[in-house]
């Protein structure tokens, strides 16, 4: 037994806190302490026994919220969002309030006018600027998590290549190719040329500055939050599960501690267990009737779904709070 020797109040601790930590310590043997003199401590007016009861509830709640059976964190990841063909807002309406952390995986933003594939109309990028900000706001809004991941998509990534491919080298130095970037950390202004005016859109960190909301981008294809990766990587297998089986076999030679892996781009909804490792790829949560590449081509068609991650206190997936959401309605 480790014996505690001094159980008196900590500094900024709360009726309850003080409560709960003695409790706990006496239910784990770890303090010699009775329960008369814990409850005379406490200056409780109850019985020693009740005292003793209501530990073994204590203990009961603390073991589901700190062992695998309970989550530490619970993760609410949306990707291939494809602003402006991106499905309604309110498709995580009753994800309020059960959220610590929200994930954009990547490919918020088409950046339809960057690509190189043929075009039948026209969706100027400044349109998806402040269409993906908006949408990132409101979803912030709408779920309330305490932090916020941004992941560099490949769709993000036309942007860089679009201006690479078109601009010199000193014009490439002082105009921004991130338009992730734009959103999440610089903000960004919109001309309108006919009407001679400029609006001025704030990052979304000006945004939420006071709210206590961390935000983190770090410009990659990939984080990773607990012991999960999340990735959106540039290159795609058609078949099921095979390029979330290559970015394991990458990851493995880059940081040995995941134990899960959350891969987006593929617009596909499936899961695996392999050697411990657990594999995910989510789908998408853009509008398949309006945005949908392989059209015509013999293979797996597109997959709407975003996942819900619970995470244990060691950081790793609890298998039966998590799942893939794929029966939401479209239309």
């Amino acid at each position: 037994m480790n014996t505690i020797i001094d159980l008196h109040r900590l500094e900024n601790e709360t009726d309850f806190e003080w409560k709960l930590r003695c409790c706990l310590a006496k239910k784990r043997k770890e303090t010699d302490m009775d329960w008369i003199e814990i409850r005379d401590m406490l200056g409780l007016n109850i019985t020693p026994d009740q005292l003793r009861k209501q530990a073994v509830g204590y203990e009961e709640y603390d073991n589901y919220i700190h062992n695998c059976e309970g989550a530490s964190e619970r993760i609410l990841c949306v990707s291939d969002v494809h602003i402006p063909f991106n499905l309604p807002i309110d498709l995580f309406a009753s994800y309020k309030g059960i959220v610590d952390t929200l994930i954009v995986n990547g490919d918020l933003l088409d950046c339809f006018s960057c690509s190189a594939f043929p075009k039948k109309f026209k969706v100027n990028l400044d349109e998806e600027l402040v269409l993906g900000r908006q949408y990132i706001i409101d979803l912030i809004n709408l779920t309330t998590p305490k932090k916020v991941m941004f992941v560099m998509g490949n769709h993000e990534y036309r942007m860089q290549r679009y201006c690479s491919d078109r601009l010199s080298n000193e014009l490439l130095g002082i105009i921004p190719t991130d338009p992730l970037g734009m959103i999440v950390d610089n903000g960004f202004k919109v001309n309108d040329e006919r009407n001679k005016t400029q609006t001025q859109y704030s990052s979304i960190r000006e945004v939420f500055e006071d709210s206590n909301i961390e935000i983190v981008y770090d410009k990659e294809w990939w984080i990773k939050e607990g012991n999960v990766i999340f990735c959106h990587p540039l290159n795609y297998s058609s078949g099921m599960l095979k390029t979330t089986e290559k970015a394991v076999n990458y990851f493995l030679r880059v940081d040995r501690t995941f134990t899960g892996i959350v891969m987006a781009h593929t617009h596909k909804v499936g899961s695996f267990t392999q050697g411990g490792i657990k594999m995910y790829e989510q789908g998408c949560v853009c509008d398949l009737d309006k945005l949908d590449y392989n059209n015509g081509k013999l293979i797996i068609p597109n997959q709407n779904g975003f996942m819900y991650l619970a995470l244990d206190s060691n950081g790793d997936i609890i298998d039966s709070k998590t799942r893939i959401i794929t029966n939401f309605m479209t239309k």
